[in-house]
C-alpha cells in the first residue's frame, strides 16, 4: 500500500512540537497546584525519605476552636438542620451531620472495618498508605456497606437527608464513586493537601461541584490522632480562580472534630487531606465518593463486585454502582443506548451480562456476514437475551 507522505508517523512527529499542540498552554498549565504550592510553600507534601518534620507546615495545626486564625469564625458544627447543612456545605465546602449514624449503627460500622483491618493484615493483603491502612471496595466485606451506598435507613439514620442534598448538588441519578475506609495509624504521615475532584484539573467547575463525598466516622476524631485536614472556603478559592487559574495565599488548614456517629459531607473541591495520627491508637474513617452518572468511577464495581453481591443487590444499589446504563454511560453492545438511567430501568439493566459473565455463558457478538455459519447466525446472544427480556417486562408493565 502506497504511504501516504503527510500521514507518516515521521512527519506526523515533525509537525507535532508542543507550541504546535491544541490547547498545549492550557492543559500543561500545572494548575492550580503550581500556584497554590509556589504561594503556600507550607503546603508542600512531606519528604516521605525522611522523619516527619514539624514548623510552618500544613499538618501542624489543631481544631477550630483552638485556632488562633480560625477561633472566631462561624464555622460549620454537627447539626441535623438541612438548611444549615446547605449553608455550610454551600459557604465552606462542607457540613457535619449528628448523629447520622445511630449508636448502634456505628458501633456496627467501626467493629466491621476494624475486623477487617485485621483480617486482610493476617491474609497478607494490607493496604498500606503513608499514612495508614487503607480497606478498599467496602461492597464486598459486610452487609452494612451496601446499605450505607444505598443511604438505607438501616444503616445510615440521615440516609434521607444525604440523599437530598446528593441530589441537589450532583442531579438525581449520581453513582458512588468508590466507597473505602482511610487510616490515621500512630506515626505515619500526613495525606498531602488536594481536591477529590482533582482528576478533572485544569478544569475547575466554577458554580457547583462535579464529586461530592459522604464521610463516615465512626470514631471520635481530633488534632491528636489524625483528624481530618480541612481549608475551609478552598472550594471558593478554587473555584473562583476558575479552570487554569492560579491560587493566591491561603488561609489555613484545621483539624477536622467530630463525634463517632458524624458523617461529614464535603464538595470535591475542597481541600483536604488525613491529618498526622499522635497517638497510639489507629484511627479510621470511611468516605464515600459521588459523580455524576456519566463520570468514570474509581471503583471499578463491573469487575470487583463479588457474584453474591450482585445478585442480592437492590435495583437501588445495582444503579449506585453504575450497572443501570444511560445513553452517554455503561452502555454494554449497545444495550443502554436511549435508557433513562432510572432506578430499575430495565433498558438500562446491566446484570444480566454481569450473570452470564460470572456463569461463563456471556456470549459476544462477534464478525458476522450473510456467509457466517448457521451456528454463528444462531447463538443465544447475551445482548439479544439482555433486550428480549427488557421488552418482555415492559409488555408486562403496560399490561398491568
Amino acid at each position: 500500500m502506497k504511504v501516504v507522505p503527510e500521514f507518516s508517523p515521521e512527519h506526523v512527529a515533525e509537525n507535532s512540537s508542543p507550541e504546535d499542540s491544541i490547547f498545549y498552554d492550557f492543559l500543561n498549565s500545572k494548575e492550580p497546584y503550581e500556584s497554590l504550592f509556589k504561594e503556600n510553600p507550607w503546603m508542600i507534601p512531606p519528604n516521605l525519605k525522611k522523619p516527619l518534620e514539624w514548623g510552618e507546615n500544613y499538618w501542624n495545626t489543631t481544631v477550630a476552636r483552638k485556632h488562633p486564625y480560625w477561633k472566631d469564625f462561624e464555622l460549620p458544627v454537627p447539626t441535623k438542620d438541612i438548611h444549615v447543612l446547605r449553608s455550610d456545605l454551600k459557604e465552606w465546602g462542607f457540613g457535619l451531620i449528628e448523629e447520622a449514624m445511630s449508636k448502634t449503627q456505628t458501633e456496627a460500622f467501626i467493629t466491621r472495618i476494624l475486623e477487617q483491618a485485621e483480617g486482610e493484615e493476617i491474609a497478607g493483603i494490607k493496604a498500606m498508605s503513608p499514612t495508614g491502612q487503607y480497606i478498599h471496595t467496602l461492597i464486598n466485606k459486610g452487609e452494612i456497606f451496601g446499605k450505607c451506598i444505598e443511604q438505607h435507613p438501616d444503616a445510615v439514620q440521615a440516609g434521607p437527608l444525604i440523599e437530598q442534598l446528593l441530589n441537589e448538588t450532583l442531579g438525581p441519578g449520581w453513582i458512588c464513586h468508590s466507597f473505602l475506609s482511610n487510616g490515621a495509624d500512630p506515626g505515619k504521615y500526613p495525606q498531602g493537601m488536594h481536591m477529590d475532584q482533582g482528576p478533572l484539573v485544569p478544569w475547575i467547575t466554577e458554580q457547583a461541584p462535579a464529586l461530592v463525598n459522604t464521610m463516615y466516622i465512626p470514631q471520635d476524631i481530633n488534632e491528636e490522632n489524625g483528624g481530618t485536614l480541612v481549608i475551609p472556603g478552598s472550594h471558593k478559592i478554587m473555584s473562583e480562580a476558575g479552570s487554569g487559574g492560579k491560587i493566591g495565599k491561603l488561609p489555613p488548614t484545621i483539624n477536622l472534630e467530630a463525634e463517632a456517629g458524624t458523617i461529614m459531607i464535603f464538595d470535591g473541591r475542597l481541600l483536604h487531606g488525613t491529618g498526622v495520627n499522635k497517638t497510639d491508637k489507629r484511627r479510621f474513617v470511611a468516605t464515600m465518593s459521588n459523580v455524576k452518572a456519566w463520570m468514570r468511577t474509581q471503583e471499578n464495581w463491573s469487575l470487583s463486585v463479588a457474584p453474591d453481591v450482585i445478585e442480592n443487590a437492590s435495583p437501588k444499589l445495582l444503579h449506585r454502582m453504575g450497572m443501570q446504563a444511560i445513553v452517554y454511560g455503561a452502555t454494554i453492545e449497545g444495550f443502554g443506548m436511549g435508557a433513562s438511567g432510572k432506578v430499575g430501568d430495565v433498558w438500562g439493566n446491566m446484570k444480566p451480562f454481569r450473570t452470564a459473565y460470572d456463569e461463563g455463558k456471556y456470549e459476544r457478538v462477534r464478525e458476522l456476514s450473510p456467509k457466517s455459519s448457521k451456528e454463528d447466525l444462531s447463538k443465544d446472544y447475551t445482548v439479544g437475551r439482555a433486550s428480549k427480556n427488557a421488552y418482555e417486562s415492559t409488555k408486562k408493565e403496560k399490561k398491568s
